[in-house]
């Protein structure tokens, strides 16, 4: 892991330099908070009209994969320092639904080698997850929330628009 946590920081301090605002999510989040016993990655968020700029330190730093555009979202793989980053500037979904990346996605800074490392949040994910169809990691966030305090403003303020009555119904059920 410590190779790993190299890479985390080197993209830290280079995205920070060159005014990137970005927050760290997915598997890497979740096994921050105890959600997850592992990652394998690690998930770089960052507002799309920030997509150019994230794109052009990141592959400074290593291998770059081809880079996909969707519906005005931009998603590139990295490979460095042993590790690999998955950017999102931008994450849209069936239903017409896109993620809200901006200042407030950041739930704390967490110390990683030195660097000051911005993270994102546990109910952006639960959410997200949700609307991707990827049920067993939406199952691993609702578990969480049933020991841990959830921030219920992060629950509509990660995405642009109402959430379906489903999963609204889901997590009222999953927190109260």
């Amino acid at each position: 892991m410590a190779l790993k946590e190299k890479a985390l920081k080197r993209l830290t301090e280079k995205l920070t330099a060159a005014g990137v605002p970005f927050v760290l999510g997915g598997s890497w989040l979740l096994t921050q908070r105890g959600v997850l016993p592992e990652y394998h990655d690690f998930d770089v968020l960052t507002a799309p009209e920030q997509a150019a700029a994230a794109d052009r330190v990141l592959s400074r730093l290593g291998m770059r994969s081809e880079a996909q555009e969707r519906d005005g979202c931009f998603h590139a793989a990295y490979h460095f320092d042993g590790a690999d980053i998955d950017l999102c500037a931008g994450i849209a979904f069936d239903g017409g639904l896109r993620a809200v990346i901006d200042a407030s996605s950041e739930s704390e800074k967490a110390p990683v080698l030195g660097a000051q490392v911005p993270v994102g949040w546990v109910e952006d994910w639960l959410v997200w997850y949700s609307l991707m169809g990827r049920d067993s990691r939406a199952e691993a966030c609702l578990r969480y929330f049933a020991e841990h305090a959830a921030n219920r403003e992060r629950f509509t303020a990660c995405v642009d628009g109402p959430l379906p009555e489903a999963l609204t119904a889901r997590i009222r059920e999953a927190i109260g």
